[in-house]
């Protein structure tokens, strides 16, 4: 029997939460792959990203209304349902009773049917409960935003209480779309024709030439995707490549690849001349990057496994180290993050990503660029890291870049969600001295 819209949400929820599943990766697999309308592919996509965005609000206003205790499967329905009644207007209340007593019928059983009819009732006949009467003022941002409590408190330690509200709120929006174009095909201009031929409206980002703002259908869909003219990157994500500053015949290295959005993007500023490395530890993940590259049709990029702690061979005139990094800066494709991150998880990345720029120094020419970048805007991972490389090893400095926003010449960057409505980014540059 075909699955209803809400099912397949109600799926992906649980695959999210229960089975570690990427909820961008999750959503995107069973968009392709399950048959869902046109019209229902926007609420598919709003169930899932809205109930796991929202998951410690929800239970907030849900504890209320639980007397006995349920299955956590149950609750995850119920927390969809709920998001449902109080954020989106269009849906009545009656569909969402009867679409969650048949999910929970055929999931559980009638009792289990009976159990949601009955909460969902008497929720939709009471009032919710207040967030406003949450005393502690960090305890209840972190109800307001969904948000785990300790994070609050690291954003506050380091943005400050009025940033940190913008941060949080931020991260529950949705991001604008972005695309890069491959120049090394075609220019920006004539895919903005060709995207706008297709359907699409089109703007070109006023700091980076090649990143277009689109509106209209899914980019998947769009025939200059499928040909690898575009790829879909976030604009805080191509201003790594941006910064890198390629210069004609660069050798350089990519020591944390996977899925190989950075590297082909600077292979494609390169070509048709230079190189780039493009390594990765995880030997499945390789497949990946070889994949765009045979898409996008770049020459001049090699990919082999490899563990970014361990020593590479040669000499680079820029190095990349996207670092692994706790992501909390992409919350908005990947929500679910801010649930599994811990305190302890931040403190052994940091000691991982120092282990990698300690490993790859030697590789750097005398002159020569590395960037250090990573999707989070947790300081601990961010300027300490590189502070910290920079105290142990004399014969690196800080090479400034412009401030996207301010003009300043500044020694990092933290990008913020609201920023650019885009990821939040950390980036800095430093180079290596001549002697």
């Amino acid at each position: 029997m075909t699955q209803t819209v809400r099912e397949l949400a109600f799926q992906a929820i649980q695959n999210i939460l229960n089975d570690n599943a990427y909820s961008n990766l999750k959503i995107n697999e069973i968009l392709s792959n399950e048959e869902i309308s046109s019209i229902d592919k926007p609420l598919f996509t709003e169930l899932v990203y809205g109930t796991i965005k929202r998951k410690l609000t929800l239970d907030f206003y849900l504890k209320p209304f639980i007397k006995t205790k349920v299955k956590g499967w149950v609750r995850q329905l119920l927390w969809m349902s709920l998001y449902q009644y109080i954020y989106l207007n269009k849906v009545p209340n009656h569909a969402i009773i009867n679409e969650a007593v048949d999910i929970a019928k055929r999931r559980g059983g009638p009792h289990n049917g009976n159990i949601v009819n009955g909460i969902l009732r008497t929720i939709f006949r009471s009032d919710l409960p207040s967030i406003d009467t949450i005393k502690n003022e960090k305890q209840r941002m972190s109800i307001q935003y969904s948000v785990p409590k300790w994070i609050i408190e690291h954003w506050i330690t380091h943005h400050g209480i009025e940033q940190t509200h913008k941060i949080a709120n931020a991260f529950l929006e949705q991001t604008a779309n972005t695309v890069r174009v491959n120049t090394s095909r075609i220019s920006p201009e004539k895919m903005v024709v060709r995207l706008k031929d297709e359907g699409y409206e089109v703007e070109i980002d006023n700091i980076i030439p090649y990143c277009l703002h689109l509106k209209g259908k899914p980019v998947v869909e769009s025939l200059a995707f499928k040909e690898g003219l575009i790829s879909i990157q976030d604009k805080s994500s191509m201003f790594v490549g941006y910064f890198m500053d390629v210069k004609p015949n660069d050798e350089i290295l990519d020591t944390c690849s996977a899925p190989g959005g950075k590297a082909c993007h600077m292979a494609e500023l390169l070509s048709p001349n230079g190189h780039v490395d493009a390594t990765d530890v995880h030997k499945h993940k390789i497949g990946l990057i070889k994949e765009n590259i045979r898409k996008l049709q770049l020459k001049n990029i090699t990919t082999f496994d490899h563990d970014a702690t361990t020593p590479y061979k040669g000499m680079y005139d820029k190095i990349l180290v996207d670092a692994p990094c706790s992501g909390l800066g992409v919350l908005r494709h990947k929500p679910e993050i801010k649930y599994v991150q811990s305190q302890q998880s931040i403190n052994d990345l940091v000691e991982l990503q120092l282990e990698i720029l300690d490993n790859v120094k030697g590789n750097l020419k005398p002159g020569g660029t590395l960037i250090y970048s990573t999707c989070t805007i947790e300081q601990l991972e961010n300027e300490n890291v590189i502070y910290t490389f920079l105290k142990r090893n004399k014969d690196f400095e800080f090479e400034p870049i412009t401030h996207p926003i301010t003009g300043e010449q500044v020694k990092t960057l933290q990008i913020l969600p609201q920023d650019f409505d885009s990821d939040g980014f950390f980036i800095t540059k430093i180079k290596r001295k001549e002697s």
